[in-house]
């Protein structure tokens, strides 16, 4: 019974979803359960084996093999000499068994077997750079969503302290109406401004899911909790000309295609290697009781094959032209990544400055916005100012608010992104 109860009181926690209280934690989550990073971790490791199967094409082919066989039938020979009678001999056995041992190792390929494990070494640094790509790319999305959703989290307490103003407004409205103090104009555009509030926050407060969904989306993972801090303004010191700089460095996407290109290098020469010859050494011990009269017969060979190509159609050469074609596409797609970066980076860097200086503009309203709602508040209770004031000095100030949240937001926004197509972190942060 007592067994019973602890399990009924664990349910409850076990059914619980994990909080995750900061950017960072969310990032190592996304890295572990994000399935586009997952696949992409596969392919590093298919690539991997591919470089590990090129360096066992140096090691010798060792096989072994035994047959097995019964015959219905075997020929046979007569031997007669004078004065004997004839004997009859059989050729082979009936039932006989072939024991066939081998080595086969590769002297000289024509560079086939190097170019062949230069080419997949590039291919494996490539994945990983690949790999590394996916990751940022993944990794942005999820400060991304973070920051959507901070801003959301924001927008929605802007919305609750507004829909509270407008309740707290409408209150001292209702009570200098019922003392006749102030017409019914007054008392109905109030309550007008309470049901505007209380569509915003509803708005604010679907805005808010959607992020969430969207995050946990590309975190890999719904059973969480996120709880957001508030948006930061980090400042970036550096100029344009070196954030191109640190791009072109640092830019997995582009170590990517230059690895890349540098195994179409190596194809282009396996290519060639296939018009030269083959020098392969051959060894292999044979054993077999098929011989009457032998008993169980073996024997060792020792042999170097030469294999020189002479005809085989015309696909070698077209091998040619594909190795080259595929060196020719990585070297435009090189020119076209580099292009690409360039444009990330500096559309990056323009929406950064430009949520820049609305930030510092908007902290401006703010207190400006502030103090007039003060101010509107006080008139109104001392019956100097009008309630239209009140609800417009309510309604700028949730705008101002509003307008700083969503600035930092597209800051935070345009500073990951940023970071993206430059490849590393630009502030101390995850």
């Amino acid at each position: 019974m007592k067994r019973l109860i602890l399990l009924i009181a664990l349910i409850p926690s076990l059914s619980m979803a994990k909080t995750v209280n900061d950017l960072k934690s969310l990032l190592e989550i996304a890295i572990k359960n994000n399935p586009e990073i997952k696949l992409s971790r596969k392919e590093k490791e298919i690539s991997n084996y591919q470089f590990k199967e090129a360096i066992g094409n140096f090691l010798p082919t060792v096989k072994l093999q035994y047959t097995k066989t019964s015959l219905s039938d075997v020929p046979t020979y007569k031997m007669a000499l004078p004065g004997l009678p004839s004997t009859k001999f059989s050729v082979m056995e009936r039932n006989f068994y072939t024991l066939n041992l081998s080595l086969t190792q590769p002297l000289f390929t024509g560079g086939k077997l190097t170019y062949n494990l230069k080419m997949k070494e590039k291919l494996e640094t490539a994945s990983f750079y690949q790999f590394q790509e996916t990751v940022l790319k993944v990794l942005t999305n999820v400060k991304k969503d973070y920051y959507n959703l901070s801003e959301a989290k924001s927008a929605v307490e802007i919305a609750e302290s507004y829909l509270q103003a407008a309740r707290r407004h409408l209150k001292d409205v209702k009570a200098f109406f019922d003392e006749g103090i102030v017409p019914k104009r007054d008392l109905l555009e109030a309550k007008v401004r309470v049901r505007d509030a209380e569509e915003q926050l509803e708005k604010a407060r679907r805005t808010y899911k959607v992020a969430l969904e969207k995050l946990k989306n590309d975190v890999g993972i719904s059973d969480i909790e996120v709880k957001v801090e508030k948006l930061e303004y980090l400042p970036v010191s550096l100029t344009e000309k070196e954030l191109l700089n640190l791009a072109f460095e640092n830019r997995p996407l582009l170590k990517y295609l230059q690895n890349l290109k540098r195994s179409t290098d190596y194809a282009v020469k396996l290519s060639y290697s296939q018009f030269l010859p083959n020098i392969i050494l051959n060894l292999s011990y044979d054993r077999t009781n098929q011989y009457p009269m032998n008993g169980n017969f073996d024997n060792t060979a020792v042999g170097i094959t030469i294999q020189l190509p002479i005809f085989e159609g015309t696909q070698r050469f077209w091998k040619v032209k594909e190795a080259k074609t595929q060196k020719a596409k990585a070297e435009i797609s090189i020119k076209k990544a580099k292009d690409l970066i360039k444009l990330q980076v500096i559309s990056a860097y323009t929406a950064l400055k430009a949520a820049e200086a609305r930030i510092k503009t908007a902290k401006i309203m703010v207190e400006e916005a502030k103090e007039l709602l003060r101010d509107s508040e006080e008139r109104y209770k001392e019956h100097v100012g009008t309630s239209t004031e009140v609800t417009d000095a309510i309604a700028y100030y949730v705008k101002a608010k509003g307008y700083l949240n969503s600035a930092l937001a597209d800051y935070n926004r345009a500073l990951a992104d940023l970071e993206y197509a430059v490849g590393k972190s630009m502030t101390r942060r995850p």
